[in-house]
């Protein structure tokens, strides 16, 4: 198994990420500064519009879980074996109830650890745990906001700042991730465990 690339990958999702983030906030911004062409343009297809925001989301978290999956073997083709994670468990520990809450915290600070050359791999990072806090924020964040308040602007514009704030965590985190792969290459792992 040969060691891939991520950094086009990483280029690729860190736009996705970008737009994921500003597309409620500009279309907030939009029906606030011009409500007459708002109403005019964008109200009669609201509908098609939330479903290319919900799906370019999930294609955004396909792409992220391959990332994952990529740089995942990639460590495994550096030579790095005894990892806790395997490159799918770490993408699987997002589903598993109650264990979702912990377990792709510590597969993606394994994956920071090791792609960067940091070992003992669950040595805390404060990026990763950033991100991890943000992560859970913005779902408990878009949740409360939608019991609470419904489908309106309000939960919108709370649900697009903790976005906003999460974006470039987010975009630090795999560009960490790509970065530390490049200098992967199985020359390294006597440096590693030394």
């Amino acid at each position: 198994m040969e060691i891939r690339d991520l950094r086009p990958l990483t280029a690729i999702l860190t736009v996705m990420i970008v737009v994921d983030a500003l597309w409620n906030p500009a279309i907030l911004i939009g029906a606030k500064m011009t409500p007459e062409l708002f109403q005019q343009f964008v109200t009669p297809i609201a509908t098609g519009v939330d479903i290319a925001a919900f799906l370019f989301k999930i294609v955004t978290m396909i792409v992220f879980c391959r990332l994952i999956l990529v740089a995942g073997n990639n460590l495994i083709a550096a030579g790095f074996e005894d990892l806790e994670f395997t490159p799918w468990s770490r993408i699987w520990w997002f589903v598993v109830p109650v264990a979702c809450l912990f377990k792709p915290f510590q597969g993606m600070r394994e994956l920071w650890n090791v792609s960067r050359g940091v070992y003992p791999y669950d040595t805390n990072d404060s990026l990763v745990a950033i991100w991890w806090a943000l992560w859970l924020l913005a779902g408990v964040v878009a949740w409360v906001a939608n019991a609470v308040t419904g489908p309106g602007t309000l939960g919108l514009w709370t649900d697009s700042v903790v976005n906003i704030v999460l974006a470039p965590v987010a975009i630090m985190l795999i560009r960490g991730i790509a970065l530390g792969q490049t200098k992967l290459d199985g020359s390294n792992l006597n440096e590693v465990f030394a």
